[in-house]
């Protein structure tokens, strides 16, 4: 009870209950300066904030079209709809928030409340992605091998009420676990503000946070390598070009967010318990910050329909027409990840171009 007590204190819950005042046991700012506790980081700094931007002009776009088109049909969009709010949500903390803070100096002290909701809509969100992402990781196996019961869950009405595990995972997240703080001088986000007049170290440890990397870290990798190696088995069956492309793009596609969601998971928790090196502290926040940024760019370089939506909503029709791009061309026909039993038969839980 004691332990439970101290994650609603130290929890975002505890600050709107408290007219938006910060426990002061663990988080005293009075007379404390916290602008004289960091140091500005201007080079770095730029470069979170200047990428954060880039990646939420990219990824909002991307977005819009996803829920305006008929990819909205299939169960494996809805969960990457998802996925991109959350995304879109961590990016703004992990990129945005952090450039901010870090051109400024800033520690916790300096914006006590700011930082402090930026702490508990980046930790939250990133626990809701690592849960969305094995979601969608089972959606994905369940396309190429549809003997698997689970892929019930996935089909018709049952897709809401699966959707929502993660959602209400998420809330609790956000509103119901201790929340990360800024600390310029690392460039990072920690559970412990390092405070002069802080508590000891182990009163911070989010553990809630550190059985969700090793959880995700574990997981993410199990099903990805399996989804992998299935599209490689049915490969002997089907010899055809479209399956070979679907193939190389599941693999780098899997790989890639994987090794960014497995980095940033590990290290998070490392940091948590013991004292990394500066250098492995960067490495953590920026494979945060690609582990949500690089799903952005595979829609926009790997996902013609998706591309194609984009440029349909910054382009003139006119001007698309000339020069024949975008949706003038005709349409595409869609790749599926999901394979039957004899090879082309698409999946009820598919729809669209799979992303991963």
């Amino acid at each position: 009870m004691e332990f439970i007590g101290s994650d609603i204190d130290q929890s975002y819950n505890y600050v709107i209950r408290h007219g938006f005042h910060l426990n002061e046991w663990f988080y005293n700012c009075t007379g404390i300066d916290g602008f004289a506790l960091g140091v500005p980081r201007p080079w770095l700094g730029s470069y979170f904030l200047t990428v954060g931007v880039v990646l939420m002009a990219i990824y909002i776009p991307c977005l819009i079209v996803i829920c305006k088109s008929d990819l909205m049909k299939s169960s494996c969009y809805k969960i990457m709809v998802w996925l991109g709010i959350l995304d879109v949500c961590c990016i703004f903390v992990n990129s945005i928030a952090t450039g901010f803070l870090g051109i400024q100096g800033a520690t916790l002290c300096s914006y006590p409340v700011f930082i402090f909701s930026m702490g508990a809509l980046g930790c939250g969100c990133w626990m809701g992605s690592c849960a969305t992402c094995i979601l969608l990781g089972i959606n994905r196996c369940c396309d190429v091998n549809q003997n698997l019961k689970i892929r019930k869950i996935f089909l018709g009405w049952k897709i809401y009420p699966t959707l929502l595990v993660p959602v209400l995972y998420t809330l609790y997240a956000i509103f119901f676990t201790k929340t990360a703080s800024f600390n310029s001088n690392l460039m990072s986000w920690f559970f412990n503000p390092l405070l002069p007049n802080g508590r000891l170290a182990t009163d911070y440890v989010n553990l809630q946070h550190a059985i969700n990397n090793c959880i995700v870290s574990g997981a993410t990798t199990l099903i990805y390598t399996y989804l992998c190696v299935i599209l490689f088995a049915k490969s002997r069956f089907i010899k055809s070009e479209s399956m070979t492309k679907t193939q190389r793009q599941v693999f780098f596609q899997s790989v890639l967010i994987c090794s960014f969601n497995a980095v940033a998971a590990y290290i998070y928790v490392y940091m948590q318990y013991f004292t990394p090196a500066p250098i492995t502290i960067i490495i953590g926040q920026i494979a945060w910050q690609w582990s949500h940024g690089s799903v952005c760019l595979i829609y926009i370089t790997m996902n013609r329909s998706v591309r194609r939506g984009v440029l349909d909503l910054f382009l003139p029709k006119s001007f698309r027409n000339k020069h024949k791009i975008g949706t003038y061309q005709e349409k595409i026909h869609r790749l599926s990840f999901s394979v039957g039993t004899k090879g082309t038969t698409k999946g009820p839980t598919s729809s669209g171009t799979a992303v991963f």
